[in-house]
C-alpha cells in the first residue's frame, strides 16, 4: 500500500485531493474489497449527516484509531524503522480529522449560544445540515438572512455601538437594513464584505478553495485577505455584478450576471450556465449530502449549464449529470462514481 494512503484519504473526504492524489486513491480503492470498505467506514465518521446523535469525541477518535491500525497492517511488512515516525505523523493527520469530524457531525440544524471575551457579548450560531430548506434568520437591526443547507451563521443576539459584523461558512443571501452610521461586515474565508444597506448573495463555504459573491441591488465593498490576514484586494460592486474568488491564487474575477439564476435556490432551484463540473459537484455535495467522486481531469472541468431541484433523489441527479450518457455511473451508500466509459 502506498504510504500516503492515510493522508490523501482525509483529503479525498475533505474534497481537496490534487489530480495525482485521485490516481493513487483510486488505484487503493478498487485494489480490493477491504480498502472500500474502510473508506466508507471513514466516509460514515467523517459525514455530519447522522440524524441529532451528537458523539461522545473520545469514541470518535477511537473509532478512527481503529480503522487507521487497519490502513497500517496493510502495509506492515513494507515499514521500515524509518518510516515510524511518517507513520506517526498520519496518525495524528487521522486524530486531527477525527477531532474536525466532531464538529462537523454537529452541523445539525440548530441554534446555541456562547459568549465573545470580556465584553459578553451573546453570540447566536446556527448551523444547517445538508437537504436541509433554507433557514430564515431576522437581525437585531431588522436585517434578514437566509441560510442555505450545510452552513454556519454566527450573529450577535444585539449589535453594538460599533460595526454589524456576521461571519458565514456556507451559503446565504442577505438583505441589509441600511444604517449609514453602522456598516454591515460580512467575514467568511478570507473574505470580508462591507455594506451599508444592499441586497446580495454569498457563496463562501470554507472547504471550497473559492468564494462567489453576486451582488442584487444597492452597493457594496469587497476586500480579500491572504493567510496571515494582510489585505490583498479591494474591489467595489454594482448591482448584477458577480466576483469570483480564487483562495488559492488570490485572483478575483468580476463578471456580468443574471441574479435570478444565483438566488433561484432560495426557490429549492439549482442553476448553472457555463459552469465546471467539479464546481457544479461540489455545490450539490453540499445540497444533497452525497459524495461525487470524478477521476478524470478533464471530465471535472468541463463546463455544463442546468437545473437541479431540491427534491431530487440522488439517483436522479446522478442522472442528470450523466445526461449525455458519457459515464459509468456506480452507487456505494451515498457516494457516487462518475468514471469515464
Amino acid at each position: 500500500m502506498n504510504k500516503d494512503v492515510p493522508e490523501i484519504v482525509v483529503r479525498v473526504l475533505q474534497g481537496n485531493q490534487t489530480e495525482d492524489d485521485m490516481h493513487v486513491f483510486l488505484q487503493w480503492y478498487h485494489s480490493s474489497q477491504g480498502n472500500k470498505d474502510i473508506f466508507f467506514q471513514l466516509k460514515h465518521i467523517y459525514d455530519f449527516r447522522k440524524g441529532e446523535k451528537y458523539p461522545d469525541i473520545i469514541e470518535l477518535e477511537a473509532s478512527w484509531e481503529r480503522l487507521w491500525e487497519k490502513l497500517k497492517k496493510q502495509s506492515a511488512t513494507h515499514i521500515s524503522s524509518s518510516e515510524t515516525n511518517r507513520d506517526k505523523r498520519y496518525s495524528s493527520i487521522i486524530r486531527y480529522a477525527g477531532v474536525a469530524a466532531v464538529a462537523i457531525l454537529l452541523m445539525v440544524v440548530g441554534v446555541r449560544l456562547f459568549y465573545k471575551g470580556r465584553d459578553q457579548i451573546v453570540w447566536i450560531e446556527v448551523r444547517t445540515g445538508a437537504k436541509s430548506e433554507p433557514q430564515t434568520i431576522r437581525l437585531s437591526d431588522g436585517s434578514v438572512v437566509w441560510l442555505n443547507a450545510s452552513s454556519l451563521f454566527r450573529y450577535p443576539e444585539k449589535f453594538g455601538s460599533k460595526n454589524r459584523e456576521v461571519y458565514l461558512d456556507g451559503e446565504a443571501y442577505f438583505s441589509v437594513m441600511k444604517n449609514e452610521r453602522q456598516v454591515f461586515l460580512v467575514h467568511t474565508d478570507k473574505q470580508q464584505i462591507n455594506v451599508l444597506g444592499t441586497e446580495f448573495n454569498v457563496l463562501g463555504y470554507s472547504s471550497d478553495p473559492y468564494t462567489i459573491t453576486t451582488l442584487v441591488t444597492g452597493k457594496v465593498t469587497l476586500g480579500t485577505y491572504d493567510n496571515e490576514n494582510n489585505l490583498k484586494n479591494e474591489i467595489m460592486m454594482d448591482p448584477n455584478q458577480q466576483v469570483y474568488f480564487d483562495k488559492q491564487s488570490f485572483q478575483m474575477t468580476l463578471s456580468e450576471v443574471n441574479t435570478l439564476d444565483v438566488t433561484s435556490w432560495m426557490k429549492g432551484i439549482y442553476s448553472f450556465r457555463d459552469s465546471p463540473l467539479e464546481e457544479i459537484t461540489r455545490r450539490l455535495e453540499k445540497i444533497y449530502g452525497v459524495t461525487i467522486i470524478i477521476p478524470d481531469k478533464a471530465d471535472r472541468e468541463e463546463e455544463y449549464t442546468g437545473k437541479f431541484f431540491a427534491h431530487q433523489t440522488v439517483e436522479e441527479i446522478a442522472d442528470v449529470l450523466n445526461f449525455k450518457r458519457q459515464f459509468q455511473l456506480q452507487f456505494r451508500d451515498d457516494t457516487i462514481f462518475l468514471q469515464r466509459r
